[in-house]
């Protein structure tokens, strides 16, 4: 069993214990450089027969004001960060920026009934990634009222911001199946809104977007599907989730229409492989019959069959960045990132893998 607060030692008793200062105690738990190994030791030691478990880490944050860790803070499930590939690459690029620092790291979880969480939090700093542009979501954040950076959604006012040009990388995409001849188009999305909605959508419901980054990347691909002089037509479906089911039930919609789309642009690579899985089984072929654009250039994108067509980012170097702007290592309040399309065989049959 845990000891009590009661049968817990304090500083003081280990100091009387060990016959060293109140200092000299401190020092062995938070700078053992100015202690000798041997005395370092013998006061561990103690500590432990005392049941002392070293400082208030709350007493020292009121102390010198600082924390030493840092949150992002994530608008969907938290789950959801350890099972999304580009969400789990993002978080293992703010880590080791945190690792290099020798700071700590939160995951918290914003909306409604989290509060209180982001209130009470003891961190020095926030990355906000994936939040919705909406007042009641955003106000608690801004009300801690610490140094912050937004990563890939709004912008705010004097706020740093880190993401990639997403509106260009979206019509990179579509340019590149226009190029090729298409002019039937189904679009699948991951949401554009926090209300749960999935289904097909008009541009209303675009125009009113609350996700920034669905609604740059419907920007980018429909400036360039609904330019020039001949005729395209195109279909969108908003999903619930950023996953393979969503994106085969997408699917399922799309390649039901008449006539059906000749290509197809995902919002992620999980819902493009979703798709390529939903056309194998209506026995389409990729790229003949169905071409496929994906977004994020995942590690699955290059093992499926076809491998797949996307949009290349590093979100390693987004978390590090992120976490270097929070610091005000990096300058500029825009830290905006490259990308590049990447072309394989899912839609473009010149293309030879090896």
């Amino acid at each position: 069993m845990r000891p009590s607060l009661k049968d817990r030692g304090t500083l003081t008793d280990v100091a009387k214990a060990v016959g060293v200062s109140v200092a000299s105690v401190s020092y062995a738990f938070s700078r053992p450089d100015q202690l000798s190994p041997k005395l370092r030791e013998k006061i561990l030691a103690t500590a432990r027969s005392l049941n002392y478990p070293g400082p208030n880490p709350a007493a020292r944050m009121l102390r010198t004001g600082f924390a030493g860790s840092i949150a992002v803070v994530y608008a969907a499930p938290l789950y959801h960060a350890f099972q999304d590939p580009a969400a789990s690459a993002f978080l293992s690029g703010v880590a080791e920026g945190c690792s290099e620092r020798h700071l700590g790291l939160l995951l918290l979880q914003c909306g409604e009934g989290y509060e209180s969480i982001l209130r009470r939090a003891a961190v020095d700093g926030l990355i906000i990634y994936t939040m919705p542009n909406d007042a009641r979501t955003i106000q608690p954040v801004v009300d801690r009222g610490l140094p912050m950076v937004v990563v890939d959604q709004f912008l705010l006012p004097n706020v740093p911001f880190v993401g990639i040009e997403e509106r260009a990388a979206a019509r990179a995409c579509a340019q590149h199946l226009k190029d090729l001849g298409h002019r039937r188009f189904g679009i699948v999305t991951f949401p554009l809104h926090a209300d749960g909605y999935t289904g097909p959508i008009d541009k209303n419901r675009l125009r009113k977007a609350r996700f920034e980054v669905a609604r740059r990347r419907m920007q980018g691909y429909l400036g360039v599907i609904e330019s020039g002089e001949a005729k395209s037509s195109v279909k969108i479906w908003e999903c619930l989730r950023s996953s393979e089911d969503d994106g085969r039930t997408a699917a399922e919609y799309l390649l039901n229409q008449k006539p059906r789309p000749t290509a197809i642009l995902a919002t992620s690579d999980r819902l493009a492989l979703g798709v390529i899985e939903l056309a194998g089984k209506q026995r389409l072929r990729i790229p003949k019959d169905l071409a496929v654009v994906g977004f994020d250039d995942i590690p699955a994108a290059k093992m499926s069959v076809p491998r797949l067509t996307t949009v290349h980012q590093s979100f390693e170097e987004k978390g590090r960045t992120a976490v270097a702007a929070l610091l005000k290592e990096k300058a500029p309040l825009r830290n905006i990132l490259p990308t590049k399309l990447i072309i394989r065989q899912s839609s473009d049959p010149a293309v030879v893998e090896l």
